[in-house]
């Protein structure tokens, strides 16, 4: 029972999304070579972030209430689900980080109410709302979980889309049949949640290493270290995106 995609839908591209990075390997100067400790290399705007995640919020009532295929008075608690799960989530992250002693940030923050509108996308259609808050606090816990987790493995995961999409996913769809109104706690429906979820990584993950490695082997996919230096606006399109960034050349001219 995957009522609109919390592991077909968003497991599936979380794991596609592992074996990229583990292919790729993490951006220069993501980890310190000698202690291995993850450095920051943060976004250039936190206003687009926050209007992102917000267009995502708005979008997902079009994505799950959508999924019914018709429009009927079912709509309206799907759309309720969704809604608690995101608010949910956001809350989650913030008490994960505050109980952490972390600093409670924007990114994380948004990436949990992102982390609670994937947990409930499974059930949003078959769970009552307060299982939903449910839902999505828990999902907005193990983004902030899952994020430390790649660190600690330095699995660069530039976005958090592993978290979000992955663990909350998973999580999501254990909830749905552990949650599912009229049928609670049904260790059998529980059961075969976890098989779905299993089959879903056993599938997208192996397939998606396998490509991602032939891509590397045959023509690269990693920017070369220069590249990444100079920004790939300047590499690709001899343009700066972000001229406030600029640094000195890292190239000098050759001597007359």
């Amino acid at each position: 029972m995957d009522f609109a995609g919390s592991t077909v839908v968003h497991s599936v591209g979380a794991w596609c999304a592992l074996a990229g990075i583990m292919v790729v390997g993490p951006r220069l100067g993501r980890f310190d070579p000698e202690t291995g400790v993850a450095r920051l290399i943060p976004g250039h705007n936190l206003n687009n972030v926050a209007l992102g995640g917000f267009i995502l919020w708005l979008g997902w009532f079009g994505f799950n209430a959508g999924s019914t295929l018709q429009a009927d008075s079912s709509l309206g608690k799907i759309a309720l689900n969704t809604h608690l799960a995101a608010c949910a989530g956001a809350v989650g992250t913030f008490l994960a980080q505050t109980l952490t002693r972390k600093p409670v940030l924007l990114t994380h923050t948004i990436n949990g109410s992102l982390g609670g509108l994937v947990a409930i996308t499974a059930g949003c259609a078959t769970m009552a709302p307060t299982y939903a808050v449910i839902t999505g606090l828990v999902g907005g816990v193990l983004v902030i979980i899952g994020s430390y987790l790649l660190e600690l493995l330095q699995l660069d995961d530039a976005v958090g889309a592993i978290p979000v999409h992955g663990f909350a996913g998973v999580w999501g769809t254990l909830a749905a049949g552990f949650f599912m109104e009229g049928d609670l706690f049904n260790l059998q429906q529980l059961g075969v949640q976890a098989l779905g979820c299993a089959v879903a990584f056993l599938w997208a993950f192996p397939t998606a290493f396998i490509a991602y490695w032939l891509l590397e082997k045959l023509i690269g996919l990693r920017a070369s270290n220069l590249d990444q230096q100079r920004g790939m606006d300047y590499s690709e399109h001899a343009e700066r995106g972000y001229p406030e960034f600029d640094r000195l050349p890292l190239h000098k001219p050759l001597a007359g």
